[in-house]
């Protein structure tokens, strides 16, 4: 038999297009720290500083209470590492989950709503400001950063690619005199990875760390989630002007929130074109969610909240972990008329701050387990008999009650 032949899998539009420009830019498809590392081996001291930087910043956002200037000053001192020249901010872009990049173009590139004046949102070093430049050559595209140094490398790169009708601005993107604002208004403002990294959105919302439950949070506080840096950079945008943000949102209040702070500042959403992506960062999965929508003075918040909420229980697994979808499924049991049996609450103070449920719940003759923890761990149990989920949760009860923990035990809905 003669060889068979290999036919080269081919790529979709939009996959061939952010493929051919991230090779132009010198970018993969996918991370590689190679570039990265030698940086760092071969100027340790740089790579030394770079370190403490992060650590200070991640200490700082961590921390719970910090100043939002002190965040800023630290973000900034790591920036002056990072975009020293252009080649080590492409070094450091590549040692991220680039098919970030590369997953947000293959999107952008098949279905962006037209444009004529673009904003693109806490730009970095450039990357998608010169595509989408490249992509739209009769439009203006504008880039902005707070970061001098990234801006001074992203004005470098659209110049290395060619992106003639790209410009950047230094600006804080809440500013409403930020972007040339004295100019006509954009008329598409695009935000990856950028909001929650300014803080517009939280990264763990305060007012679910405590709570036990993700889905009454998505229906009742997250809803109500408003943010006046999002107002402002709506502000932006003329009417009937396009919004695409694309931002990390590893559970469903984080998204709710993302997607609340959009709706309260203006942006009527068009939630068949939202979408998740999932990623593995740091060896865990991270679920993106993108939103688009149109600035509108008659969008009504009110009713699109409820939309927004029901979009995100109709999100399949493995978007937003498996502890969400567990708890969708437990509230399917709950609104079926699941009877509880029996359940305890357990405060690990001083150990931990967290608080945990374990509770026996019996419907049409089958028993579940449900465990819930704050923050956000969720866990339903099937497949066992009331009994042995007794024995087991009792059991463990009574060991932490006779350690010194606070138990409270409880036969009914609390």
């Amino acid at each position: 038999m003669g060889k068979q032949s290999r036919r080269k899998r081919e790529r979709p539009p939009g996959e061939a297009k952010a493929h051919r420009y991230l090779a132009r830019v010198g970018l993969p498809d996918h991370p590689d720290p190679g570039p990265y590392r030698r940086l760092a081996a071969a100027d340790p001291e740089w790579f030394r500083r770079l370190c403490e930087a992060d650590d200070a910043r991640l200490a700082l956002m961590r921390s719970g209470e910090a100043d939002p200037a002190e965040i800023l000053a630290a973000e900034r001192a790591r920036y002056r590492l990072v975009y020293r020249d252009l080649d080590t901010a492409l070094a450091e872009y590549a040692s991220r989950p680039v098919m970030i990049a590369a997953a947000w173009l293959r999107w952008w590139f098949e279905h962006h709503p037209p444009a004529s004046r673009l904003l693109d949102v806490g730009c970095g070093p450039g990357v998608l400001t010169c595509a989408y430049g490249l992509a739209l050559p009769d439009a203006e595209i504008v880039g902005i950063d707070v970061a001098p140094e990234a801006v001074a490398c992203a004005e470098e790169l659209a110049a290395r690619v060619g992106a003639r009708n790209v410009s950047f601005v230094v600006g804080d993107l809440r500013d409403p005199a930020a972007a040339g604002a004295g100019a006509a208004a954009f008329d598409q403002l695009v935000a990856v990875t950028a909001l929650a990294d300014a803080g517009l959105y939280p990264h763990d919302p305060p007012e679910a760390r405590r709570a036990f439950s993700s889905v009454a949070d998505v229906d009742g506080p997250g809803r109500a989630f408003r943010s006046s840096g999002v107002e402002s950079l709506v502000g932006h945008l003329g009417d009937g002007g396009w919004l695409l943000a694309f931002d990390r949102t590893p559970d469903a209040s984080l998204a709710v929130r993302l997607g609340a702070a959009l709706l309260h500042s203006g942006v009527d959403l068009d939630l068949r074109r939202a979408g998740v992506e999932t990623f593995i960062e740091e060896g865990e999965p991270t679920t993106f969610t993108r939103f688009i929508g149109v600035r509108s003075a008659a969008a009504a918040a009110a009713a699109a909240g409820t939309e927004l909420a029901d979009w995100l229980k109709r999100v399949p697994p493995p978007a937003y972990g498996p502890e969400w979808h567990d708890e969708l499924r437990f509230a399917a049991l709950q609104a079926a008329g699941a009877r509880l049996l029996w359940g305890c609450e357990i405060d690990y103070t001083p150990r931990s701050p967290a608080l945990e449920r374990r509770e026996i719940w019996e419907h049409d003759g089958g028993a579940f387990g449900w465990i819930a923890t704050t923050p956000r761990f969720r866990q339903l149990v099937t497949g066992r008999s009331a009994d042995d989920l007794w024995r087991e949760y009792s059991g463990l009860a009574g060991q932490l009650a006779a350690a010194g923990f606070a138990v409270r035990y409880y036969e009914h809905e609390s």
